[in-house]
C-alpha cells in the first residue's frame, strides 16, 4: 500500500475481493450526523452489518439486505462505511440509496485507511495504575485525560450533545436507582459515565491496539476511568490498586508534582458497544495533596 491514507486501484480491488470472500465486519454510520435534527434516535449510532446481509457486486456496490432496518434513516444521505482489512481500519464515503435488491452504496474509486494510530501527547497530568503480581514486579497501566471531557469543571447536562441526552437519561435513571444516593451526595460524575457509554464507537486505525485508560472525571474523592473493548488491565469490583498522579507544574519534566494514593473499584458500568467505565474511590490522600487536587480541578483556592 502507498505511504498515504489513500489506496490505489490494485489495492482497492484486493480489499473488495477480501470483503466478498471473508467474514468482514462492516459498520455504517452517517458521515455528519445532524445532531440538531435527530434526538435520541438509534440511527445516530454505527450500525453493524451481519456478513450474511451483505452482498458485494462486480460493479463495486455494497448491497445490504432490507432486513437491516436500522439504516433506513440513512437513505439518501452520505454514510461512512468502515471495516477492517488485515487488522487495518478502512473506510469510504458514499450515498446510501434504495434499490430492488436492498440498501446500496457505490464504492468510490478510492478507499481510505484510517488515520495513523494516535500517539499520546503529554498532558498537564497523567495517571498510572499499578498492582503487584505474585512473584513478579509491579505491573503498570497508563491513564490519560480524555480531551472530550472538561475535567476542570463539574459535568452538566447542558454541556452534553443534545442527540445523546435522551438515551443517556435512561442509563442515568437506572444507575441512580441502583446507587440510591443520599440527598447531599454529588453524583454528577454519572453524567460523564452515561455520556461515555452512550456515544458511538468508531473503528480504530489498527484493530486490537492496546490503549491506555481514559480519564473522564476526577475530584478529591474519586476518579472515573474508561475504555472501549477489553481493558489493558482487568479492573475488578471491590479490588484495590495503587494510583500515581503526575502533574506538570511548569512546561518541563523537571517540575512535576507526584501524588501517590490508593484506589478501590466501587462500580463498573457498561454500554452496549463494549464501552466500560470504572468508578474508583481514592483513599489515603494526604491533606496537602487533597488541597492541591481540589484547587486544580475546581478552580477554587482554599483558605
Amino acid at each position: 500500500m502507498k505511504s498515504g491514507n489513500e489506496l490505489n486501484a490494485m489495492e482497492r480491488e484486493m480489499v473488495l475481493q477480501y470483503i466478498k470472500n471473508q467474514d468482514a465486519q462492516i459498520t455504517v454510520n452517517l458521515e455528519t450526523p445532524p445532531c440538531e435534527e435527530i434526538v435520541c434516535n438509534e440511527a445516530i449510532f454505527p450500525v453493524g452489518i451481519p456478513t450474511e446481509k451483505l452482498s458485494v457486486y462486480p460493479n463495486g456496490a455494497f448491497v445490504f439486505d432490507y432486513s437491516v432496518r436500522a439504516i433506513e434513516p440513512f437513505v439518501d444521505k452520505n454514510v461512512r462505511v468502515q471495516f477492517y482489512y488485515n487488522h487495518l481500519g478502512m473506510y469510504f464515503i458514499s450515498k446510501l440509496v434504495k434499490t430492488v435488491e436492498g440498501y446500496a452504496v457505490i464504492v468510490p474509486p478510492k478507499l481510505h485507511k484510517m488515520g495513523d494510530v494516535k500517539s499520546y501527547s503529554k498532558d498537564n497530568f497523567t495517571a498510572t495504575i499499578s498492582y503487584t503480581v505474585q512473584g513478579e514486579k509491579d505491573m503498570q497501566v497508563l491513564c490519560v485525560p480524555d480531551k472530550n471531557y472538561d475535567l476542570f469543571s463539574k459535568p452538566k447536562w447542558k454541556n452534553v450533545e443534545s442527540y445523546l441526552q435522551s438515551a443517556m437519561q435512561q442509563y442515568y435513571e437506572r444507575f441512580v436507582y441502583d446507587l440510591s444516593p443520599s440527598e447531599n451526595d454529588d453524583i454528577s460524575y454519572l453524567i460523564s459515565v452515561c455520556r461515555y457509554i452512550t456515544k458511538p464507537v468508531e473503528i480504530e486505525p489498527v484493530e486490537g491496539t492496546a490503549k491506555p485508560f481514559s480519564i473522564i472525571y476526577i475530584d478529591t474523592n474519586r476518579i472515573v476511568l474508561a475504555c472501549t473493548g477489553e481493558p489493558a488491565l482487568p479492573l475488578k469490583n471491590s479490588s484495590e490498586y495503587k494510583l500515581n498522579l503526575q502533574f506538570e507544574i511548569f512546561a518541563t519534566d523537571f517540575f512535576k508534582r507526584s501524588i501517590e494514593t490508593n484506589l478501590e473499584i466501587t462500580d463498573i458500568y457498561s454500554g452496549k458497544n463494549k464501552q466500560r467505565c470504572f468508578v474508583c474511590k481514592i483513599s489515603n490522600l494526604q491533606s496537602e495533596d487533597e488541597r492541591f487536587i481540589f484547587e486544580k480541578f475546581s478552580g477554587k483556592k482554599t483558605a
